[in-house]
Protein backbone atom coordinates (compact mmCIF):
# COMPACT_ATOMS: atom_id res chain seq x y z
CA UNK A 1 0.00 0.00 0.00
CA UNK A 2 1.33 3.44 -0.93
CA UNK A 3 0.43 6.93 0.25
CA UNK A 4 -2.50 8.55 -1.55
CA UNK A 5 -3.52 12.18 -1.00
CA UNK A 6 -7.06 13.31 -0.29
CA UNK A 7 -8.82 14.21 -3.57
CA UNK A 8 -11.60 16.80 -3.46
CA UNK A 9 -13.89 18.21 -6.15
CA UNK A 10 -13.69 21.98 -5.68
CA UNK A 11 -14.71 25.28 -7.21
CA UNK A 12 -12.05 27.97 -7.33
CA UNK A 13 -12.87 31.47 -6.11
CA UNK A 14 -9.77 33.28 -7.27
CA UNK A 15 -11.17 36.19 -9.28
CA UNK A 16 -11.73 39.82 -8.51
CA UNK A 17 -8.38 40.43 -6.81
CA UNK A 18 -6.80 43.80 -7.33
CA UNK A 19 -3.11 44.23 -8.12
CA UNK A 20 -2.73 45.79 -4.66
CA UNK A 21 -4.30 42.75 -2.95
CA UNK A 22 -2.01 40.41 -4.90
CA UNK A 23 1.01 42.60 -4.11
CA UNK A 24 0.16 42.38 -0.39
CA UNK A 25 -0.31 38.61 -0.57
CA UNK A 26 3.12 38.14 -2.18
CA UNK A 27 4.89 40.94 -0.32
CA UNK A 28 8.64 40.46 -0.05
CA UNK A 29 8.89 37.97 -2.92
CA UNK A 30 10.36 40.42 -5.43
CA UNK A 31 7.39 40.48 -7.81
CA UNK A 32 7.41 43.11 -10.53
CA UNK A 33 4.23 44.90 -11.59
CA UNK A 34 4.22 42.73 -14.73
CA UNK A 35 4.40 39.61 -12.51
CA UNK A 36 1.43 40.86 -10.51
CA UNK A 37 -0.55 41.43 -13.72
CA UNK A 38 0.15 37.85 -14.82
CA UNK A 39 -0.90 36.55 -11.39
CA UNK A 40 -4.12 38.52 -11.73
CA UNK A 41 -4.74 37.11 -15.23
CA UNK A 42 -4.13 33.56 -13.98
CA UNK A 43 -6.50 34.12 -11.07
CA UNK A 44 -9.23 35.38 -13.40
CA UNK A 45 -8.83 32.31 -15.65
CA UNK A 46 -9.04 29.93 -12.68
CA UNK A 47 -12.03 31.72 -11.14
CA UNK A 48 -15.19 29.63 -11.11
CA UNK A 49 -13.58 26.49 -12.55
CA UNK A 50 -14.61 23.21 -10.93
CA UNK A 51 -11.74 20.74 -10.77
CA UNK A 52 -10.11 18.11 -8.63
CA UNK A 53 -7.61 19.30 -6.05
CA UNK A 54 -5.52 17.24 -3.67
CA UNK A 55 -4.27 17.75 -0.13
CA UNK A 56 -1.03 16.18 1.03
CA UNK A 57 0.49 15.28 4.37
CA UNK A 58 3.91 16.66 3.37
CA UNK A 59 2.64 20.25 3.66
CA UNK A 60 0.31 19.48 6.57
CA UNK A 61 -2.72 19.82 4.27
CA UNK A 62 -2.20 23.60 4.19
CA UNK A 63 -2.65 24.02 0.41
CA UNK A 64 -4.79 22.58 -2.31
CA UNK A 65 -2.79 21.16 -5.21
CA UNK A 66 -4.12 21.04 -8.76
CA UNK A 67 -4.87 17.41 -9.58
CA UNK A 68 -7.17 17.15 -12.63
CA UNK A 69 -9.94 18.93 -14.52
CA UNK A 70 -12.66 18.29 -17.08
CA UNK A 71 -11.72 18.41 -20.77
CA UNK A 72 -14.26 21.22 -21.32
CA UNK A 73 -12.17 23.47 -19.04
CA UNK A 74 -8.84 22.65 -20.68
CA UNK A 75 -8.56 25.94 -22.60
CA UNK A 76 -9.11 28.03 -19.43
CA UNK A 77 -6.70 25.89 -17.43
CA UNK A 78 -4.14 26.17 -20.23
CA UNK A 79 -4.37 29.98 -20.19
CA UNK A 80 -4.22 30.12 -16.38
CA UNK A 81 -1.15 27.89 -16.36
CA UNK A 82 0.47 29.97 -19.12
CA UNK A 83 0.02 33.16 -17.08
CA UNK A 84 1.36 31.31 -14.03
CA UNK A 85 4.32 30.15 -16.11
CA UNK A 86 5.23 33.80 -16.72
CA UNK A 87 6.08 34.21 -13.02
CA UNK A 88 7.61 30.73 -12.56
CA UNK A 89 11.01 30.95 -10.83
CA UNK A 90 12.55 29.05 -13.76
CA UNK A 91 10.27 29.91 -16.69
CA UNK A 92 10.65 27.90 -19.88
CA UNK A 93 7.92 29.77 -21.79
CA UNK A 94 8.52 33.42 -20.91
CA UNK A 95 6.59 35.34 -23.59
CA UNK A 96 6.50 32.22 -25.81
CA UNK A 97 2.81 31.39 -25.93
CA UNK A 98 2.79 29.46 -29.23
CA UNK A 99 5.53 27.10 -28.01
CA UNK A 100 3.71 26.64 -24.68
CA UNK A 101 0.40 25.97 -26.46
CA UNK A 102 2.00 23.41 -28.79
CA UNK A 103 3.53 21.55 -25.83
CA UNK A 104 0.25 21.74 -23.90
CA UNK A 105 -1.75 20.33 -26.82
CA UNK A 106 0.88 17.58 -27.35
CA UNK A 107 0.63 16.83 -23.60
CA UNK A 108 4.39 17.29 -23.20
CA UNK A 109 4.19 20.36 -20.94
CA UNK A 110 5.73 19.73 -17.52
CA UNK A 111 5.26 22.50 -14.95
CA UNK A 112 8.17 21.27 -12.85
CA UNK A 113 5.99 21.48 -9.76
CA UNK A 114 2.42 21.69 -8.57
CA UNK A 115 0.11 24.67 -8.76
CA UNK A 116 -1.27 25.33 -5.29
CA UNK A 117 -4.27 27.26 -4.06
CA UNK A 118 -4.87 28.96 -0.76
CA UNK A 119 -7.80 27.48 1.24
CA UNK A 120 -9.50 30.91 1.14
CA UNK A 121 -9.74 30.54 -2.67
CA UNK A 122 -11.31 27.07 -2.61
CA UNK A 123 -14.88 25.91 -2.14
CA UNK A 124 -15.03 22.18 -1.43
CA UNK A 125 -17.91 20.42 -3.18
CA UNK A 126 -17.30 16.72 -2.66
CA UNK A 127 -14.59 14.46 -1.26
CA UNK A 128 -13.71 12.01 -4.02
CA UNK A 129 -11.27 9.91 -1.99
CA UNK A 130 -9.85 10.13 1.49
CA UNK A 131 -6.16 10.23 2.23
CA UNK A 132 -4.54 6.81 2.56
CA UNK A 133 -1.57 6.62 4.89
CA UNK A 134 0.19 3.29 4.76
CA UNK A 135 1.04 1.71 8.08
CA UNK A 136 4.54 2.13 9.38
CA UNK A 137 6.65 -0.88 8.54
CA UNK A 138 7.47 -2.94 11.61
CA UNK A 139 10.78 -2.08 13.17
CA UNK A 140 13.31 -4.84 13.07
CA UNK A 141 13.88 -6.50 16.38
CA UNK A 142 17.37 -5.95 17.70
CA UNK A 143 19.63 -8.97 17.78
CA UNK A 144 19.77 -10.75 21.12
CA UNK A 145 22.47 -9.52 23.44
CA UNK A 146 25.54 -11.67 23.46
CA UNK A 147 26.51 -13.09 26.80
CA UNK A 148 29.87 -11.90 27.90
CA UNK A 149 32.46 -14.62 27.98
CA UNK A 150 34.56 -14.81 31.07
CA UNK A 151 38.23 -14.40 30.47
CA UNK A 152 40.54 -16.92 31.95
CA UNK A 153 43.63 -15.69 33.60
CA UNK A 154 46.80 -17.50 32.95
Amino acid sequence: MTYQPKIIKCRLKTGGKSIEAIREQYKGQGCTYHDLENMQRASEQFDGVTLLLSQWAYDNHESYHMHNWDAEDDERIMMAVYYSEQVHPFPRYKNRFEEFKADWKAQTYDPGGSLCFDPADVEEIEVISEEVIPPEPPRPTPPPKQKKKKRRRK
